[in-house]
């Protein structure tokens, strides 16, 4: 039985990925790896996917404490590092979910990043404005999703970008749906 449900509204980036393709020569993965206790395999695997997805959201918590003191909140590769793996800190939405797709892309993952409409506690057919990221992985002739930062809803697992099909997450079931 599926006991959540994101309804999601995603639209790829171009110019995220163009950013975020530079600058992969800032990125510590070795320090990335020892802040959410990762030890595995770096190969772009999906063990390896699910594997740093389940770790991500229980090292690095959710916060938006910069936007809420009107605190820059910048995206390059070096401030995420250095707020998130050197500080301990913890960020919200475009940060968690910026500083896996650098992890996955040095692993050699091909990730894309993706803008969504969050429609939680809305009507299914409300359209509301794109202000949430997550990622998309291409694994194995199959895409998956993932989104390391969404608060207290943030998933513990991948999902895979099939529709009406109850995928099992450490948590509970997630579904996608249109």
């Amino acid at each position: 039985k599926t006991t959540a449900c994101f309804l999601i509204g995603l639209q790829h980036l171009p110019i995220l990925d163009w950013y975020t393709a530079s600058m992969h020569h800032d990125f510590d993965l070795d320090a990335y790896c020892k802040r959410i206790g990762y030890d595995g395999p770096k190969t772009p695997r999906l063990e390896t996917l699910c594997e740093i997805h389940r770790r991500h959201p229980q090292a690095i918590a959710f916060e938006n404490l910069n936007p809420l003191l009107h605190w820059p909140v910048p995206l390059d590769a070096p401030s995420l590092q250095q707020k998130l793996v050197t500080q301990r800190r913890g960020g919200y939405c475009y940060e968690p979910n910026l500083l896996l797709k650098h992890a996955l892309e040095s692993i050699g993952f091909k990730v894309t990043g993706l803008a969504a409409r969050v429609l939680w506690n809305q009507a299914a057919n409300a359209i509301r404005p794109r202000t949430h990221m997550l990622l998309q992985i291409d694994i194995e002739d199959a895409m998956w999703i993932a989104d390391v930062g969404f608060g207290g809803l943030t998933l513990t697992a991948p999902l895979r970008l099939v529709e009406h099909t109850p995928q099992a997450t450490p948590h509970e079931p997630f579904r996608v749906t249109r």
